[in-house]
């Protein structure tokens, strides 16, 4: 066997190089004019991201200035602190962030960095895995390009959906999980790449890992059928492997399902889960910011979820996949695109969720007349797998959104695309190779292509600035909703003042039972609760609220003190006892 030479090691440093570079431009112009306010801005308004970066504030916290575990803070939810396994961590992409936050001490800026090597890492991954499948540099960097500027992750960074936009992780797990079917030969290649994608996964997303798990289970079910239930055992060893060294990893991304199901009535109602099923059309519809059509898909399509259903396929990715289905179609069974397509299939029917659905509309179909005797209805809803699952399958009913099974389409369809272009260009003279690869790039861009991101200023208000030097003493944020809101959430980091909010994944039993106390605020009763809760700083929002004037006696009389107003937030300070 030949050793690699000195010229192929330097190659492939080239080749990295030029990826990173590319997919940073790419990156960059995407999300212009981030670039110009990486410090102090971020991508969309509101959202989650409000929340992520606070994750990424306590990360460091935690680790380099308390010296504890990030697992839980005393920051929310006092005086009892925060389980942080209550809801979506994404602990990988807040420790990537860790550096530049450290560099930095901002948040905002350790947020937008990883946000943006969602792209870089996503574009790598899906290069390697294509050039490991096709060997082609043109099919690599056409797949690849249409994976990083997908728009359902621009539709999630606008959110602020840190965890769902890291979909970078996918192509290792899948090209780790695909090659240990197609070869039965123990590869420890294959075994890296599926630990490091299922690590990556279940670091990065509950849903994504609950959804990776359920495809590769009716993948493996029908690869046993097929093969008579004999898997070889070299396949099973490397998943065994894998599993194994993935087994940390896999503990903390399922260990926040099991505290949140172990509560009990955390189930999604079934109005609240059908009203997130795909319809067809969300994969055939471009882009609400797309810069081409996105003026007249908010005139003519009704886009109320468009966060969630912007799972727009690309015209020429799709044209690319077809054409690769069409010229492999004779192959034996079990090749590469037709497990490709096969999984494809399966997170397509998944992702329509529990009814059929046009246009973010559940489809009702008219009873025919003889069959309204039957079933007594005038219109049937046409329940999909989905349903059933929903009703019979454990964890099932804790998912919400069933859109988000198409991403895992959008990797195959990819990849397919990718499969696509090399059946196309091995026809073409080679002289014109890269220059087709440049023209279908290029086509890819402009129909992903989206108008100047909206940014928002990220900054403390002269509040939290006022409270960071204030002595030690919890705080809350009237009207309540506000404490249980992202915003106050993130000012914690400034202020560093306990806030009685918390996340609010689901409904908070302690919320419902101050709320009606805390709404007549200042009186006896509201302060007296407040006190028992240790809340020494009171935050009114005057927008919201209007404070009667009440004179310095009355204060006097209810044991409380006015500080002022801040910018229209209020400060009332209740003594210790």
């Amino acid at each position: 066997m030949m050793k690699p030479r000195r010229n192929d090691y330097l190659t492939e440093i080239l080749l990295v190089l030029f990826l990173l570079l590319y997919f940073i431009i790419l990156a960059l112009f995407f999300t212009r004019p981030l670039l110009s306010h990486i410090y102090t801005h971020k991508v969309g308004h509101s959202g989650d991201s409000y929340y992520f970066m606070w994750i990424i504030g306590w990360f460091k916290q935690a680790l380099f200035d308390l010296g504890q575990s990030p697992h839980h803070s005393h920051l929310l939810n006092h005086p009892y602190g925060f389980q942080l396994a209550q809801t979506e961590i994404s602990p990988l992409q807040a420790i990537l962030a860790l550096p530049f936050v450290l560099n930095s001490d901002s948040p905002v800026f350790g947020y937008n960095m990883v946000m943006l090597s969602t792209f870089i890492l996503s574009g790598i991954t899906m290069f390697y895995w294509v050039r490991e499948l096709t060997g082609s540099f043109q099919a690599s960097v056409v797949a690849s390009t249409a994976y990083a500027l997908l728009p359902y992750r621009i539709a999630h960074m606008l959110a602020g959906h840190l965890n769902l936009a890291a979909i970078q992780w996918f192509p290792l797990f899948f090209w780790g999980f695909l090659a240990t079917l197609q070869d039965n030969q123990f590869s420890w290649k294959n075994v890296v790449l599926l630990a490091a994608g299922l690590t990556g996964i279940a670091l990065t997303s509950q849903y994504y890992l609950f959804m990776t798990f359920f495809v590769c289970l009716i993948v493996v079910l029908i690869e046993l059928i097929k093969t008579q239930f004999r898997l070889g055992w070299n396949c099973l060893k490397q998943w065994f492997i894998a599993g194994t060294i993935s087994l940390p990893s896999l503990i903390i991304g399922i260990w926040p399902y099991y505290v949140v199901h172990s509560g009990g009535g955390t189930e999604r109602p079934f109005m609240d889960v059908m009203i997130y099923s795909a319809s067809i059309t969300d994969y055939f519809i471009p882009f609400s910011k797309s810069a081409f059509f996105g003026d007249l898909v908010n005139l003519y399509f009704q886009r109320n979820f468009w966060t969630e259903s912007t799972l727009y396929l690309g015209i020429v990715v799709l044209i690319l996949a077809g054409y690769a289905l069409i010229a492999e179609r004779k192959k034996q069974p079990g090749s590469i695109v037709q497990r490709l397509a096969m999984i494809s299939l399966t997170a397509f029917v998944l992702s329509l969720g529990t009814n059929l659905t046009w246009m973010e509309q559940p489809l009702w179909i008219s009873t025919p007349q003889w069959l309204q005797g039957v079933i007594q209805k005038e219109s049937f809803l046409v329940f999909l797998p989905g349903y059933f699952l929903y009703e019979f399958v454990p964890f099932f009913n804790l998912m919400r959104v069933w859109m988000r099974y198409g991403v895992i389409l959008m990797v195959m369809l990819c990849v397919l695309a990718g499969y696509g272009t090399h059946i196309l260009v091995q026809k073409i003279k080679p002289a014109s190779r890269n220059i087709i690869a440049f023209f279908i790039v290029a086509l890819i861009v402009i129909d992903f292509s989206t108008t100047p991101l909206a940014l928002e200023e990220v900054k403390p208000r002269k509040v939290d600035y006022w409270l960071a030097n204030q002595v030690p003493g919890g705080q809350v944020q009237l009207p309540l909703v506000h404490s249980f809101e992202q915003r106050p959430i993130y000012y914690t980091l400034v202020n560093q003042k306990p806030l009685l909010g918390q996340m609010k994944t689901y409904p908070s039993n302690r919320y419902f039972l101050l709320e009606p106390v805390l709404r007549r605020f200042p009186d006896f009763e509201s302060i007296s609760i407040l006190r028992t809760e240790k809340v020494r700083y009171v935050l009114l929002d005057t927008d919201t609220i209007q404070i009667d004037p009440i004179l310095d006696s009355d204060y006097q009389s209810l044991d409380i003190q006015f500080a002022g107003v801040f910018d229209e937030i209020a400060v009332f300070i209740i003594p210790d006892s």
